[in-house]
């Protein structure tokens, strides 16, 4: 019973270590991934029809995070903001569409804006890399 007790202990001891581990290693790499984006036109009409594309990139040294799964999200703003989750290319690059709801000129317009994080910078566990970006809408001048 000591011995099963003591390898049972050993084997958490190493699972941790191993979790640990993996965690300082994400921690390091964080600090030389980069994600910036841009748009596709300098802003979008709420009318409900038109879109405007976001293009991400990714990287990390200064160099291209082919393959890495993104994850978006509206924290403020209504609309369409697809997809949720991407990959980006062998460049890095992943693409968003962003579909505001349909405002009227006289409808309180507040800021969309959006967030996409790199999520699997860590091998064992989730940790993250974190974008904010504001996205440019404006009301229509007319309702239909």
């Amino acid at each position: 019973m000591g011995r099963g007790r003591l390898l049972a202990f050993a084997a958490i001891g190493l699972l941790l270590a191993a979790i640990a581990a993996d965690y300082a290693q994400a921690q390091v790499r964080l600090r030389n991934i980069s994600i910036s984006g841009e748009f596709d036109q300098p802003k979008v009409v709420a009318d409900g029809k038109s879109s405007i594309i976001l293009t991400v990139r990714v990287t990390e040294n200064g160099q291209p995070r082919g393959n890495a799964l993104l994850q978006a999200w509206l924290e403020s703003g209504g609309g369409l903001f697809i997809p949720e989750w991407n990959y980006t290319d062998e460049d890095g690059y992943a693409e968003y569409t962003y579909t505001p709801n349909a405002a009227g000129p006289y409808d309180l317009q507040e800021d969309t804006i959006a967030h996409v994080i790199d999520i699997n910078v860590g091998r064992l566990f989730e940790v993250d890399k974190h974008y904010r970006i504001q996205i440019p809408v404006e009301a229509p001048l007319t309702t239909d």
